[in-house]
């Protein structure tokens, strides 16, 4: 079984906002005394993860942070299935950017959630 990477990192970047719901639930009826279960400290890690690439992106470049924000829809709701070809050509009609433009920008943006990934402890690829 071959494991793809980059399908793991998409799908931890669609399931951000569940995984930041779940983490408020979590901690609203945690308990002090009981351990964290594995299940919250991965959705926590790629949580992380996801707060980290868009925060590095911010500072470095803001379009391409607000590019992955709505690509993945981040910061909202998403209408329909998330990342689809049609949305890059949507968004890049609204960024004025080329859609080979945006679709290289999506593997950049993958490749660093997946290594901030790894430094979160929640994916070890060896």
């Amino acid at each position: 079984m071959q494991l793809d990477l980059r399908h793991v990192a998409e799908q931890n970047a669609k399931r951000y906002r569940e995984n930041l719901s779940y983490l408020r639930g979590y901690e609203a009826a945690a308990d002090a005394d009981r351990p964290l279960s594995p299940r919250y400290v991965e959705k926590a890690g790629w949580v992380w993860a996801v707060e980290r690439v868009r925060a590095d992106l911010q500072r470095k470049e803001p379009e391409k942070e607000l590019f992955f924000a709505r690509l993945y829809h981040l910061d909202s709701p998403c209408p329909g299935k998330v990342g689809r070809g049609s949305e890059i050509m949507k968004l890049s009609l609204e960024l004025n950017v080329s859609p080979s433009t945006l679709y290289k920008w999506r593997e950049t943006i993958l490749a660093d959630l997946l290594l901030a990934a790894v430094q979160a402890g929640v994916l070890r690829p060896f």
